[in-house]
């Protein structure tokens, strides 16, 4: 039993809305039958309550009836609280002091009902254009239990904590972005980024040794959706969106973005996919959707043409992408990046227009197309490695820490010097980009949202398993993942037995479309890309396992082992069946965003520049060249019935993007 009294809970400070019901609790250990007594600093004291809660002569008054160690108010004005607590020896400590803090003027409907006390920002920061020189202050605040702590940040850097920022006198150094995060324990918010310029642009023109900040941006997160589609079936196939998604993905982790990346889609498919990459979007989030594969260009309107558009295909057979970006819009994002890797020639032109609601003046937005109107866009295929014209410059130059309009137009120069293409494809670029944002821009996130790329990264990782065969083989596992629609599984050798020879593993599937090759150290070099990835790793045998959306029960791999044993000189089989659970696939195909498979082979044709749709829908392209070692896709996929709707058919997506 302790002598002395503890107190192991104190009260806590609030800030909330006027006539708010309130507790204020004080917990203590001590000696037995301690006494509890709530006491309120007088409204006569205009100091500041600090060392003489402990004094006869302290300026507060018992409340009346206050004598548990809950206190129950309803906040009428602001009024700071202590809680006195003593034993019957007459021993006598102080609880530290809690103000409540009563907020007025807190617009009607802003407090939910059920309010627990998550911060809710009252008063929003504003944005400010000063001269050189001069006062300015920024205010923020929040209603609490317990009351906020509150974090500036300046150009992404965190910086004073306190509800108000003051700056005696503005320097350039000043100027940028600022934003607040308001948070307790119960949860965290952000403001509304504001800036602060300085005034008087011609004056700062005229003094050559005064030098303009540069404006630095930040993004609350980075989300990429990347979709190539390959293998169609009733269109000719294309050969570089698989190889051009997987590169475009590896960059674009590498500068912070969660990416989900996708091959061969049916038109459900891809909604289903624009639908989840919608829901990550949010406000201050940089949204890029990239889309490599068949396409064409109906009067300003552009459209994605699915694996199972029919043949010949109508607009409500494809996908709009300007409704995806006005979806991405209201999403309230910093930066929206749409990059077309398709052609763009004119079809469909007797199809009625769809009802497109014109770009709100957001100031977020830029087009890259991969050409100009009315033209196509080109593969490079040279040997074994094919490659979209786009990529092979947009990779280059993707990194750059530079704006993004900035970063295209360098991208458009290359192709425009590139003499395979000249006079045949020139990018175009539109945008309503009034900010200097980046690719690059560095993350700043907020506690609570979803996107972290560290963590993305992580969930998309699988483990590695170690197996061993009856006759004392042993082997590893490992799983590397291609798109979020497709993983490969490696086998490699780590243990065998010095009474065994001749071994050679094996790895397939039956049940699932899946590629497999017994000698990785043979692969072409667009498998290479897709298989070796960033590991590096070499392996006795590789699976590629495709088709995870469509999974409904555990995966099975089997695993045949043939060697040949030297004691009995007899050749012999061991045979091996892994389960992976679908609940472990779920994880890495990151809740259902993983769609349609890709199990064919990338066809070969060399040394020419093919484009990436056909020059009339009914008839392939006289320069379309694959030939018939380009199975296309071989998963047996049902064709989609070609829709009855002739009027308005853009409006059938519109439900879908909700």
């Amino acid at each position: 039993m302790l002598k002395e009294i503890v107190i192991t809970e104190q009260p806590a400070c609030a800030r909330v809305p006027k006539d708010f019901p309130i507790t204020l609790c004080c917990r203590a250990q001590g000696p037995p039958s301690l006494h509890y007594q709530w006491l309120q600093l007088s409204e006569s004291y205009k100091g500041t309550p600090t060392h003489f809660c402990t004094t006869e002569k302290a300026p507060y008054e018992e409340i009346p009836g206050a004598n548990k160690p809950d206190l129950h108010i309803v906040a009428k004005q602001t009024h700071l609280y202590i809680c006195r607590v003593n034993d019957e020896h007459h021993k006598t400590l102080y609880s530290r002091w809690a103000k409540v803090k009563v907020l007025k003027d807190v617009p009607r409907g802003l407090v939910p009902p059920g309010w627990e006390g998550d911060p809710i920002i009252v008063t929003q920061p504003a944005s400010a254009e000063v001269m050189s020189q001069c006062p300015v202050q920024f205010q923020c605040h929040a209603l609490g239990i317990p009351a906020p702590q509150y974090q500036w940040y300046h150009n992404g850097l965190p910086t004073k904590k306190s509800r108000l920022i003051q700056i005696k006198a503005v320097k350039p150094g000043d100027c940028g972005s600022y934003l607040c995060c308001v948070s307790n324990v119960r949860g965290e918010r952000w403001s509304a980024p504001v800036d602060l310029t300085i005034g008087q642009d011609i004056i700062l023109q005229a003094l050559p040794t005064v030098k303009r900040p540069k404006e630095t941006y930040f993004a609350v997160g980075k989300v990429a959706l990347l979709i190539g589609n390959n293998g169609y079936l009733n269109h000719p196939n294309l050969l570089a969106p698989m190889v051009d998604v997987s590169e475009l993905s590896v960059l674009l982790r590498k500068i912070g973005f969660c990416v989900v990346s996708l091959v061969d889609l049916t038109r459900e498919e891809m909604l289903r996919a624009v639908n989840q990459f919608l829901d990550l979007l949010d406000k201050g989030v940089y949204g890029l959707f990239y889309y490599a594969g068949h396409g064409y260009e109906r009067s300003g309107r552009n459209y994605m043409v699915p694996v199972d558009a029919p043949q010949p295909y109508r607009p409500e057979n494809c996908i709009s992408v300007q409704k995806i970006l006005q979806q991405m819009q209201d999403r309230k994002t910093a930066l929206n990046v749409v990059l077309l890797d398709t052609c763009r020639k004119w079809y469909n032109s007797d199809c009625a227009l769809s009802k497109v609601t014109p770009q709100k003046p957001l100031g977020n937005t830029v087009y890259g197309y991969a050409t100009s109107e009315n033209a196509e866009a080109y593969e490079v295929q040279d040997g074994d490695f094919s490659s979209g014209i786009f990529m092979t410059y947009l990779k280059k130059h993707i990194m750059d820490d530079k704006k993004v309009t900035h970063m295209l137009e360098a991208v458009l120069e290359d192709i425009g010097d590139d003499p395979l293409v000249k006079g045949k494809q020139v990018m175009e670029i539109r945008h309503t980009l009034k900010e200097s944002r980046s690719l690059t821009d560095k993350v700043c996130p907020s506690r609570n949202m979803r996107l972290n790329s560290m963590e993305w990264e992580q969930h998309r990782n699988l483990p590695r398993q170690k197996v061993k065969f009856s006759c004392g083989v042993e082997a590893e596992l490992r799983f590397q993942p291609v798109f979020s629609n497709l993983i490969h599984a490696f086998a490699k050798l780590t243990y065998t037995p010095a009474h065994l020879k001749d071994m050679r593993v094996h790895l397939y599937n039956p049940d699932m479309a899946e590629h497999s090759l017994t000698n990785c150290t043979k692969l072409d070099r667009d498998d290479s890309i897709l298989a070796f990835g960033s590991d590096g790793e070499k392996a006795d045998s590789m699976l590629r396992l495709s088709g995870l959306q469509k999974l409904q029960n555990d995966v099975i791999i089997k695993i045949d082992l043939h060697y040949t044993n030297l004691t009995s000189g007899m050749h012999a089989q061991d045979t091996l069946d892994h389960r992976i659970p679908t609940t472990w696939v779920a994880r890495f195909c990151n809740k259902d965003t993983a769609f349609m498979n890709n199990d064919h082979e990338l066809g070969t044709t060399n040394g020419c520049c093919l484009p990436r749709t056909q020059c009339s829908p009914t008839t392939n392209c006289s320069d379309n060249k694959l030939g018939a070692n380009h199975p296309g896709n071989a998963s047996g996929m049902p064709i989609s019935v070609q829709s009855k709707s002739s009027s308005e058919p853009e409006e059938n997506d519109e439900r879908h993007f909700s």
